[in-house]
């Protein structure tokens, strides 16, 4: 008796085990063409079945302080395929810092919106997490990164000019 509550426990749990498969895909890392700023991403589950979990990474370098702003969107062609997206983040690969997506649709189209400024200059990657709910379904994200302007050696060099020119005319002014 007690080989058979066993067994039937076992069966149980790799029963519910098996219906959930990892199915997420390897690491990507993108590339940022220098000038563009701009980044896109996405991933296809052609033959996923319902329950199936994801997590995708997406990584990139910024070679300056940077402003970001991505937008992902997951479109339900049918109830036959379809996912359900979890969660949308960016990690500091080096700090394991956080910024998490918010979402600002569900539904049939669900939109998520990810914004962080002032980013160092660093490795970082995006996460994207959710669940097939049909069998397969599909993710794309884009979006913009702003690199910060430094101003360059000369226009200081001016303004420090500019400000001993000020300084003298007021000493001269004084005397």
């Amino acid at each position: 008796m007690k080989n058979t509550i066993f067994a039937a426990a076992l069966l149980a749990a790799s029963m519910t085990t098996a219906g959930a498969t990892n199915i997420s895909s390897p690491a990507e890392t993108l590339t940022l063409t220098v000038g563009k700023n701009s980044v896109s991403f996405g991933n296809t589950f052609a033959n996923a079945k319902a329950g199936d979990l994801f997590s995708d990474r997406f990584y990139f370098t910024l070679k300056g302080e940077s402003d970001l702003s991505i937008n992902l969107t997951s479109v339900r062609a049918s109830t036959a395929t379809d996912l359900t997206l979890t969660g949308f983040s960016l990690f500091d690969a080096d700090t394991n810092a956080t910024v998490n997506g918010k979402q600002l649709l569900t539904g049939a189209r669900e939109y998520w919106k990810l914004t962080a400024n002032d980013l160092a200059a660093g490795h970082y990657y995006l996460t994207v997490a959710g669940k097939t709910v049909g069998a397969g379904g599909s993710f794309a994200g884009n979006g913009v990164i702003e690199v910060s302007p430094v101003p360059e050696p000369g226009t200081t060099a001016m303004l420090l000019g500019g400000l001993a020119v000020l300084g003298v005319a007021a000493r001269r002014r004084r005397n």
